[in-house]
C-alpha cells in the first residue's frame, strides 16, 4: 500500500487515534508541561479556533523527508525493543566532523540537562545560570541540594557574560542558554569563545554547558555554535534538541556533543532513555534535508518580523529575536495581559520571574499570528 504524505499524516495511528498525526509529532504545549515538571504526558489537543502560542514548538512540524521516513518505518518491526538505532549518532557526528562517541542521545533534552547538573554540581559546587533563563537546570539543582548562583540579564535582555564568568569561580557547572530562553537574545561565536576562555582561566575545574536549543533560528547558526570548543575541551559541552526548528517535540529527541569522557559522565549520572526507531528515522531524514531547514528558518523569520512590527506599532518594545518567540515589555503585569488574551482564545506564555512585566510570545503560523496580533492590539489598547 502506498500513502501520500497527506494521507499518512491523517491516517497513521491505527484505528484513527492519530498516534503519529502531525499534531502528535509537533506536540504543541509539551514545553509548558515540562516547565511545570510534568514529563511523559501528552498535551491536550487544541480546540478549533484556539491559538496556543505559549510554548516554543514549531507549528509547521518536520519536513516531508521526515514524514516519508516515518511512513516507511510503520510496520510490525516496531514491536521489537531497540537499542539506540544505528546511524543516528553517526549522522549527527558527521555534521561536525566528529565521531559517534562524541554524541550522547536522549529522549528529549530534559534528561541531558538533569544529568549534567547531577554529574557536575554538588552542595560544594554551585550551578550558575542567567536570570531569567531556562529553568530546568535550576529545578534539578534545588532537588539535589546544589546552591544556585543566578546572574540577572543586562538591560538589553542579553546574558551578562562577564557576570556569569565571575559567578563561575568555584562553581561546578555554568549553564549558558544561547540563544536565551525566554529573552530571545543571542551571543556571537566570538563572544562565547571569550567567555569560555575566561571561565577556563579563572575556574579551571568548572564545567561549561552551552545549550543551543534555538540556534537554528539565530542570525549565525554555523559560526555561533560552541561545538568546536566542546570537541576540543573536556570541560565544555553543547546540548541541542529536535523539538524546535526540526518540529519533532512529540517524538522526543535531544543530544549532547563533546569529549567522550564528558559524555560518559553525563550518561552515568541520569537515565536518558532509548531513542525509538521512528524518531531516529525522522531525525536522520531531517538532518539529510538541509534545504527544508533553510526554508523553515526563512518562514520563521518572516513570521517573527511581522509580529515584531506589530508590537512596535503598538508602542511595545521587544529585543530583536534570534529564536521562534519574542519577549515583549508590557509595562503592566503579564498575568493581566495573559488573562485578557485567553478570553479571546489566544494563550501566551507563562511567567518568567523576576521579569513579571514581560511576556513571551511564541510564534505560530502566519495565519495564527495575524489573528493573534489583532487580539494583542485590542487588549493593549483597551488596557
Amino acid at each position: 500500500m502506498s500513502w501520500s504524505r497527506r494521507e499518512f499524516v491523517r491516517s497513521v495511528g491505527w484505528g484513527g487515534t492519530g498516534m503519529l498525526s502531525l499534531p502528535f509529532i509537533i506536540s504543541r504545549g509539551r514545553e509548558e508541561l515540562s516547565a511545570r515538571g510534568i514529563e511523559g504526558q501528552t498535551p491536550p489537543l487544541i480546540e478549533p479556533g484556539f491559538i496556543r502560542i505559549s510554548g516554543n514548538e514549531n507549528p509547521r512540524g518536520p519536513g516531508d523527508a521526515a514524514l516519508r521516513a516515518l511512513d516507511g518505518r510503520v510496520s510490525f518491526k516496531v514491536g521489537r525493543y531497540p537499542d539506540n538505532p544505528p546511524g543516528l549518532a553517526e549522522t549527527i557526528a558527521g555534521l561536525y566532523r566528529a565521531r559517534a562517541d562524541n554524541v550522547l542521545l536522549s529522549t528529549g533534552s530534559a534528561g541531558l540537562l538533569a544529568g549534567a547538573v547531577r554529574a557536575f554540581t554538588s552542595p560544594e559546587r554551585p550551578l550558575v545560570n542567567a536570570s531569567p533563563s531556562y529553568g530546568a537546570p535550576v529545578g534539578t539543582a534545588r532537588r539535589i541540594g546544589t546552591p544556585i548562583r543566578e546572574v540577572p540579564v543586562l538591560p538589553d535582555l542579553s546574558i551578562d557574560l562577564n557576570g556569569m564568568a565571575e559567578a563561575a569561580q568555584g562553581a561546578g557547572l555554568v549553564f549558558l542558554c544561547n540563544p536565551n530562553n525566554p529573552t530571545s537574545t543571542f551571543h556571537s561565536g566570538l563572544s562565547v569563545a571569550a567567555f569560555i576562555d575566561e571561565v577556563r582561566r579563572s575556574s579551571p575545574e568548572t564545567m561549561i554547558q552551552v545549550d543551543e536549543a534555538y540556534i537554528d533560528y539565530s542570525e549565525d547558526p554555523i559560526g555561533g555554535t560552541a561545538v568546536p570548543f566542546a570537541l576540543d575541551d573536556p570541560n565544555v559541552f553543547v546540548t541541542r534538541t529536535f523539538s524546535k526548528a526540526y518540529g519533532m517535540a512529540g517524538l522526543r529527541l535531544g543530544y549532547a556533543i563533546g569529549r567522550p569522557e564528558t559524555m560518559q559522565k553525563i550518561e552515568a549520572a541520569w537515565g536518558l532513555g532509548s531513542v525509538n526507531v521512528l524518531t531516529a528515522a525522522a531525525a536522520i531524514a531531517s538532518l539529510n534535508d538541509p534545504a527544508h531547514m533553510e526554508r523553515e528558518r526563512q518562514e520563521n523569520a518572516r513570521v517573527r518580523e511581522f509580529v515584531h512590527s506589530t508590537f512596535k506599532g503598538l508602542g511595545i518594545d521587544a529585543p530583536l529575536s534570534n529564536t521562534n518567540f519574542l519577549f515583549v515589555s508590557l509595562d503592566r503585569p503579564v498575568g493581566d495581559f495573559r488573562d485578557a488574551c485567553l478570553e479571546h482564545r489566544v494563550q501566551v506564555g507563562r511567567n518568567f520571574p523576576p521579569m513579571l512585566d514581560h511576556c513571551r510570545v511564541s510564534l505560530g503560523t502566519m495565519g495564527e499570528m495575524r489573528r493573534a496580533s489583532g487580539v494583542f492590539a485590542e487588549v493593549l489598547r483597551t488596557g
